[in-house]
C-alpha cells in the first residue's frame, strides 16, 4: 500500500494555521489595550458623618476620603424607601491633593436615614460606597406655650413653646393668625379663651388654651 502526500493540502492547512494564530493574538491585545485605558483611577478610602445622631431641624456635616484623580464627591441621604431626601456635592480642587472632600446638608424630618457617597473621577468614571442607618433624626420634644402682654384692646403674644415650626392661633373672637409672635385687637372688652397649636417638622401638633383680659 503506498501512501501519497499531498504537499498542497499541507500547505493551505499550515497557511490557514498561522492566519487564525495571528488573529487570535491581534484581538487579544486590543482588548487587553482597552480595559487599561477604561481603568477608573477613583478609589473611597472612607467616609464619615460628622454628627451621626441630630435633632430636626440640622444640618449634618460629611467627610469623605480618597484616593486616586478625583474631581468631585456626591453625598446622597436616602429613606427607609431609597428616595433621596437631600444631597450635597463638593467640587473640591484640592480634592486630588489632600484626598479629603467636605460637604453639609440640612434634614428637617425625624427618621433613620442611609446615607450613599459618589466619587467621581473624569468622564464615565465614578465609585460608589452606601452606609445603611448612617443618620438618626430625632424629633424635637414638643411643648407649646406663650405669653402676652396687652394694651387696652391690643394684645401681643409671644411664642415660648419648643420644638415648634409651625403655629396657629384662635383668639377666641373668631380671629386667628399663622404668625409666630402676632398682635391681635380686639374690638370690646372682656374674656377671651385664646388657643396655640403648635406643629413640629414633623407635622406632630400640640394645643395650649389661655384666658386672656381684654379692659
Amino acid at each position: 500500500m503506498n501512501v501519497v502526500y499531498s504537499y498542497e493540502l499541507m500547505k493551505r492547512t499550515t497557511t490557514f494555521f498561522v492566519l487564525a494564530l495571528l488573529a487570535l493574538t491581534l484581538c487579544t491585545a486590543t482588548a487587553g489595550a482597552s480595559s487599561a485605558s477604561n481603568a477608573c483611577n477613583v478609589k473611597i478610602v472612607k467616609f464619615t458623618v460628622n454628627n451621626p445622631t441630630v435633632t430636626a431641624p440640622a444640618k449634618v456635616g460629611f467627610t469623605t476620603y480618597t484616593a486616586g484623580s478625583v474631581t468631585s464627591v456626591q453625598v446622597q441621604v436616602l429613606d427607609k424607601n431609597g428616595k433621596v431626601v437631600a444631597s450635597c456635592r463638593s467640587y473640591c480642587t484640592h480634592c486630588t491633593v489632600k484626598h479629603i472632600c467636605n460637604c453639609s446638608l440640612t434634614l428637617k424630618n425625624p427618621g433613620t436615614y442611609n446615607v450613599k457617597v459618589t466619587a467621581y473621577g473624569t468622564g464615565s468614571c465614578h465609585v460608589e460606597q452606601t452606609k445603611k442607618s448612617a443618620i438618626t433624626v430625632k424629633a424635637v420634644n414638643l411643648a407649646p406655650n406663650f405669653t402676652c402682654s396687652a394694651s387696652g384692646k391690643k394684645v401681643t403674644f409671644k411664642d415660648a413653646s419648643t420644638g415648634a415650626a409651625k403655629w396657629s392661633w384662635n383668639f377666641g373672637d373668631g380671629s386667628k393668625s399663622t404668625l409666630k409672635n402676632p398682635t391681635h385687637t380686639y374690638k370690646k372688652a372682656g374674656k377671651y379663651k385664646v388657643c396655640l397649636t403648635v406643629c413640629n417638622s414633623g407635622n406632630s401638633c400640640k394645643s395650649i388654651c389661655k384666658t386672656v383680659t381684654v379692659k
